[in-house]
């Protein structure tokens, strides 16, 4: 469904929305939730990753669709997704992907037994950090499979020495994230799943290999090497994006049939000449790690948005006439998820109409006071 900016902008301009501000639309959010099912064929072969949502509304929709697994990099987004399962009174798996390191594993540990009903899992970056997982029985233990990105985990021969050398803990799972790689690259992928799929079929009890964000998993889902076997692991991907979309994810979302769910709300509060205007919504509103441009105009599809400062955002315009100072204007982010995690608060929309505020409850950092499970 394509979703009128003007009248978005008039409704949110009624109720005093203050910008910047976040804006998701929760029947796009449904829409794009069962965009994903039909593409994975059975929810278990989906752990979308939270990353990207950080809010218990969205978590609570993909709950009533059936979803079940999930993948998190921070503390608190497990928390929230725990929390957020333990009031719908569903079990969940969730894998905490990071290497968290002895310090946090006992408070990781602690969530697990709190949540006993649920699986809380966690990747080993090399085989000595596995070791420090495995002194916590209530943890599932995960391999980080360093397939490109050279950012976590080993590389798949250092896992194989390990497994043909240790005794070791039952693994759960493998993780072998391929971030590198977009969506028309899927000549460089097949020779990674083959090798990874075999890795998961050589370890003794793993039941999952997860693979791909929102821009690989179509070559994942399409890799003969990881089709399910009755006796092998099952495949997941892990891809998040797409619930909410965003400018670089557009692609693969339109290859679906998933649209953009979030927008942000900025004012025009300058108009410094000819051509231009500027906006409210700067680096501390929007994308902060994308260069320009860092978002796209709503219904403005020749608008061109600059070099963003920390609280302005100069757009280009050309030769359309001038927006009235305070005229509300709804931008795309090209990075949804640091883009979430600029916020506290959210407007929902349904289907474009305006319905409510909601928290985003995982956004920014943690205090460095230790909290209690």
């Amino acid at each position: 469904m394509t979703l009128d900016p003007d009248r978005i902008a008039a409704a949110l301009d009624a109720s005093g929305c203050i910008t910047p501000a976040l804006v998701i639309d929760l029947a796009q959010v449904e829409r794009n939730i069962a965009a994903m099912l039909r593409v994975v064929g059975e929810a278990k072969r989906w752990r979308p990753h939270v990353k990207t949502i950080k809010q218990a509304r969205i978590v609570d929709l993909l709950l009533a669709a059936g979803v079940r697994h999930f993948k998190c990099a921070t503390i608190p987004e497990l928390r929230m997704v725990l929390a957020t399962a333990a009031r719908a009174d569903a079990v969940v798996d969730v894998l905490l992907a990071y290497p968290v390191g002895p310090a946090r594993l006992p408070e990781v540990a602690a969530l697990a037994r709190a949540h006993a009903s649920c699986r809380i899992g966690i990747t080993a970056d090399d085989p000595e950090h596995l070791g420090e997982i495995a002194t916590h029985p209530e943890l599932d233990v995960w391999l980080d499979v360093d397939v490109g990105m050279h950012r976590t985990g080993s590389a798949i021969e250092v896992w194989r020495r390990w497994a043909s050398t240790a005794t070791r803990p039952r693994i759960v799972g493998v993780q072998a994230y391929e971030g590198h790689l977009g969506w028309s690259e899927a000549a460089s992928a097949a020779s990674l799943y083959e090798d990874v799929a075999a890795l998961g079929r050589d370890i003794g009890g793993c039941a999952w290999i997860l693979t791909s964000g929102s821009l690989a998993f179509g070559h994942a889902l399409a890799s003969a090497a990881l089709q399910q076997s009755p006796a092998g692991p099952v495949h997941q991907i892990g891809a998040g994006t797409l619930v909410l979309g965003d400018v670089a994810s557009r692609e693969p979302a339109a290859a679906i049939g998933a649209d953009t769910s979030t927008y942000v709300a900025a004012r025009v509060v300058a108009r410094p000449g000819p051509g231009r205007v500027t906006l409210d919504a700067g680096s501390k509103a929007i994308a902060p790690d994308r260069p320009a441009p860092a978002c796209a105009v709503l219904g403005h599809p020749t608008w061109r948005p600059l070099r963003a400062s920390e609280e302005h955002l100069p757009i280009e315009i050309g030769d359309d006439p001038p927006p009235a100072r305070n005229t509300i204007v709804l931008l795309v982010p090209d990075h949804v998820c640091t883009t979430v995690n600029l916020y506290r608060d959210v407007v929902y929309l349904r289907d474009g109409v305006p319905c409510g505020i909601g928290t985003i409850e995982a956004a920014g950092r943690e205090s460095p006071r230790r909290s209690d499970t």
